[in-house]
């Protein structure tokens, strides 16, 4: 017990130090006043329901409606500085949005109607720009949340639209940036369901909305389940939306981490917010506190604790080893448990370019024909009990190429141990190579498959 204590402080001393240095800031933006293009009904609703949620668990939130080009750019500037040099952000925009050439667009209330697609890129927020700015920023983690996959607002000229299709293009996140779309790709997003509903919010930012404040759920727990809801529910009235969403960060975020962390604070001031310790790393380090240990209580006190933990068949294994076995042959079970365990154990893979190594070739699914891309180096490492992938692609041409990525995750007998993930985008640019880093979403993934699909086979 006095172990446990010992850790517990420890881990809530760095928390607190961490606490300290973070800044959590939100930038909240609705447009529905258009002056030259059609109006929206809910889009200042969703921005000023979300902006009340954001406050109520802490964030420094700056809002705004109904504002033009020069005031979002402001805005924005404004926001990437907050979060700079290790700030958490929170970017949410419900509004109108575009996509010209496959770029995605903020539509801002002051825009003229555009006469081509380069007048749109003039008068618009391009989404790019902006991560990339929050990626020089070098924010811990921002989320930017898109509700903007409505109707094509533009024009039509010719005999048709500007923005070539409707919705929002997919695009891919830099690193420790989520991106959260209330519709997927070429998708529109429901104001209400039917004729009927009255609700003052749109379908996507009413089910996103309570789970801001839902402690204990992650930023990715708290999308999956939008998403499903989301997805049901437009479904029930012959609609398709599916809230899309691509993650580059490297591990979890919490709006609100655990139960015990709201407290009011003097005067009648919104909730203050406490970063609790992860439980996940709470147990690794009580886990690593014993795992040498030759008394057996210590293994009991973990099971006691764990009762269903990470590493509660090791325990089992322990004490029986430790309970039965003499003295002298303690060290060796020990030491051979250790070296076999795969819940814990570090693990290396290294792998060559897929025509030099048969082992790159079993981790890779490729749907549709690569043509000019190749995976050329394919790493795997288990830190913290958790799988990191880093892949390489290469693009053997000097234009740029577009493909579809996402992983599967195994165990060691090859079954699925999380759910299938959605399609990401990623652009590798002319004789160029990217980087795909990514951690598994569950410490039971010991294996993995990586499935690549060409643009052109994107409708299986």
């Amino acid at each position: 017990m006095k172990r446990i204590l010992i850790i517990l402080c420890c881990l809530l001393g760095l928390s607190g130090q961490l606490l300290a240095a973070e800044r959590r800031v939100a930038l909240v933006i609705g447009n529905n006043a258009y002056q030259n293009l059609p109006k929206l009904e809910k889009a200042t609703n969703d921005a000023n329901a979300i902006a009340a949620e954001l406050k109520k668990v802490g964030f420094e939130v700056d809002a705004f409606n109904n504002i033009g080009q020069k005031k979002m750019n402001q805005a924005i500037n404004e926001f990437v500085q907050k979060v700079s040099g290790g700030g958490v952000g929170v970017f949410f925009y419900a509004g109108h949005g575009v996509q010209i050439d496959n770029q995605n667009y903020l539509i801002p209330v002051d825009m003229d109607p555009p006469k081509d697609p380069a007048d749109v890129a003039d008068q618009a927020v391009s989404i790019p720009r902006l991560q990339d700015k929050l990626a020089d920023a070098k924010a811990k983690y921002t989320l930017l949340v898109l509700d903007a996959c409505r109707n094509n607002p533009l024009p039509r000229k010719a005999g048709r639209s500007i923005g070539a299709t409707r919705g929002l293009a997919m695009t891919s996140s830099p690193s420790g940036q989520t991106v959260l779309y209330s519709a997927g790709a070429n998708q529109e997003a429901l104001d209400a369901l039917d004729d009927k509903d009255r609700n003052p919010n749109g379908l996507f930012t009413r089910e996103f909305l309570p789970l801001i404040s839902k402690p204990g759920i992650s930023a990715v727990e708290a999308i999956r389940q939008t998403r499903s809801i989301v997805k049901q529910k437009a479904r029930s009235v012959s609609h398709d939306q599916d809230p899309a969403y691509y993650d580059q960060s490297d591990g979890d975020f919490y709006f609100v981490s655990a139960p015990t962390q709201m407290a009011m604070a003097s005067g009648g001031a919104a909730p203050a917010v406490m970063q609790t310790v992860d439980p996940r790393a709470l147990e690794l380090s009580f886990w690593d506190s014993i795992k040498d240990s030759k008394n057996p209580d210590d293994f009991k006190d973990y099971l006691g604790k764990y009762p269903s933990g990470q590493f509660a068949g090791l325990a089992n294994r322990r004490i029986t080893a430790l309970s039965q076995a003499p003295a002298a042959q303690q060290a060796v079970t020990r030491s051979s448990e250790a070296t076999a365990a795969p819940a814990y154990a570090p693990q290396q893979v290294a792998m060559a370019a897929p025509s030099a190594a048969p082992t790159i070739a079993s981790k890779i699914e490729e749907q549709g024909r690569m043509t000019y891309l190749k995976v050329t180096d394919l790493r795997a490492v288990k830190r913290d009990n958790l799988l990191r992938i880093q892949a390489e692609i290469s693009n053997t041409s000097d234009s740029n190429q577009q493909l579809y990525y996402r992983f599967k995750w195994l165990d060691q007998d090859g079954f699925a141990v999380w759910d299938e993930e959605p399609w990401k985008p990623l652009i590798v640019y002319g004789a160029q190579k990217q980087t795909i880093n990514v951690v598994s979403p569950t410490f039971k993934a010991t294996d993995f498959r990586l499935i690549l699909q060409s643009p052109n086979n994107r409708g299986q």
